[in-house]
C-alpha cells in the first residue's frame, strides 16, 4: 500500500505551478551552465562535442540534487521547507539510492572515455572543491552527515591529488590545504570562518563559474592567465548577483545595501572589461561574454527592482531567466 502524502507536502504539491517544476527538479542550473559554456565556446572559436555539454549538465544536476537533498536532513519539520525542498524530502531515498548513483556512474564513464585528459584533471580539482563545499555548508545541520562528507571529500581528495600530473611541491600544498580545511571543519569552526572570509553565495558562484569556463579554458589554450581569470571573475560576479538576490528575497529583505553594492560593482567591472577590450588591453574574445554579462546584470537589476511584485518562487525563476535571456548578445 502506498503511504499517504503528509498534509504539508500535499499542500505544497497542489500549489506547484507548471512553470516552477524545472526549478523544483533542479534543471535551471544545468541549463544555465550549458548555455553559458556554449556562449564561451563560440566566443573562443571552439566547437564542443554534444557529450561535453551533456557531461557539464549532468555534473551540475547531480551537485544540485546532492545539495538540496542534504538540506532536508538538517530540518526537524517538513513545514519548515519550501516547495522545492519538500520534493527532495519526500523523494530523498529514491534520489540517494536510485538516481544519484547511476548518474555518478555515467559521469565516471564519461570521465574515462569521453572527456579529454586536460579537462578531466580540471574537473577533478573542481569536484574536490565542490565536495568540500557540500560538506561544509549543505549538511551543517547534521554533524554526522557533515563529518562523513568531510572525511570522504578530504581523504578522497588527497588520494586524487597524489595522482595528478603536478609537481611534488604543488601536490604537498594542495594536500596541506585539504587537511587544514578538514581540521577546521571537525572543530566546528568552518561555517563561521568561511562565512566571514567568503560568503556561501560567492563560493557557490565561483565554483559555478569555474565549471562553466573549464572547457573554454582548456581548449582555447591562452598564452597568459589574464583573460581566463577576467572571464571567470566576470561570471562569478554575475552568478553571485543571482544567488545573493535569491537569498535576500527568500529572507524577506526589502532593502539590502550589500546586494545593491554587489550589482553596481558587477556593472562597473563589466563596463571596465568592455573598456579594456576597446582599448586593446584585453582580448576581443571577451567581447561577446562581456556583452551578455552586462545585459544579464541589467536585467537582474530590473527584476530586483520589481521584486515586491513577485512571489519568492516567481522571483527565483525570473532571476534565473535573467542569466540566459541576454545570451544571444554573445553571438553578435
Amino acid at each position: 500500500m502506498t503511504d499517504l502524502m503528509p498534509a504539508s507536502e500535499s499542500a505544497h504539491a497542489q500549489r506547484t505551478p507548471w512553470w516552477l517544476w524545472p526549478h523544483v527538479v533542479s534543471l535551471e542550473a544545468p541549463v544555465v551552465a550549458v548555455l553559458w559554456q556554449a556562449a564561451l565556446a563560440h566566443a573562443h572559436g571552439i566547437r564542443l562535442t554534444p557529450l561535453m555539454n551533456v557531461g557539464l549538465g549532468l555534473a551540475c544536476w547531480v551537485i544540485y540534487l546532492l545539495d538540496r537533498t542534504l538540506d532536508t536532513f538538517a530540518v526537524n519539520s517538513v513545514a519548515e521547507l519550501d516547495v522545492r525542498h519538500v520534493f527532495y524530502h519526500r523523494h530523498r531515498r529514491l534520489l540517494m539510492l536510485g538516481v544519484i548513483p547511476p548518474a555518478l556512474m555515467v559521469l565516471g564513464w564519461m570521465a574515462l572515455y569521453v572527456i579529454p585528459e586536460g579537462v578531466l584533471w580540471q574537473a577533478v580539482s573542481l569536484a574536490l572543491l565542490v565536495a568540500l563545499y557540500l560538506a561544509s555548508w549543505s549538511a551543517q545541520g547534521s554533524r554526522v552527515s557533515r563529518d562523513v562528507f568531510i572525511s570522504c571529500a578530504g581523504l578522497g581528495g588527497i588520494m586524487l591529488i597524489s595522482r595528478m600530473p603536478l609537481t611534488s611541491g604543488t601536490k604537498f600544498t594542495l594536500s596541506l590545504f585539504v587537511l587544514v580545511v578538514m581540521a577546521l571543519s571537525f572543530l566546528r569552526q568552518l561555517d563561521i570562518r568561511m562565512g566571514n572570509v567568503l560568503p556561501k553565495e560567492m563560493t557557490a558562484a565561483l565554483l559555478f563559474a569555474m565549471g562553466c569556463t573549464t572547457s573554454s579554458r582548456f581548449f582555447a589554450m591562452p598564452e597568459n592567465i589574464k583573460e581566463p581569470v577576467t572571464e571567470c571573475v566576470l561570471l562569478t560576479l554575475l552568478f553571485a548577483c543571482n544567488l545573493h538576490g535569491i537569498t535576500c528575497r527568500e529572507a524577506g529583505l526589502q532593502e539590502d545595501r550589500k546586494h545593491t553594492r554587489l550589482v553596481l560593482g558587477t556593472m562597473v567591472f563589466t563596463l571596465a572589461v568592455l573598456g579594456g577590450i576597446e582599448m586593446g588591453a584585453l582580448e576581443h574574445t571577451l567581447l561577446g561574454p562581456a556583452r551578455a554579462a552586462l545585459g544579464a546584470v541589467v536585467l537582474h537589476a530590473v527584476v530586483q527592482g520589481l521584486r515586491r511584485r513577485f512571489s519568492v518562487d516567481a522571483y527565483r525563476v525570473l532571476a534565473d531567466l535573467a542569466l540566459i535571456v541576454p545570451l544571444p548578445l554573445a553571438w553578435l
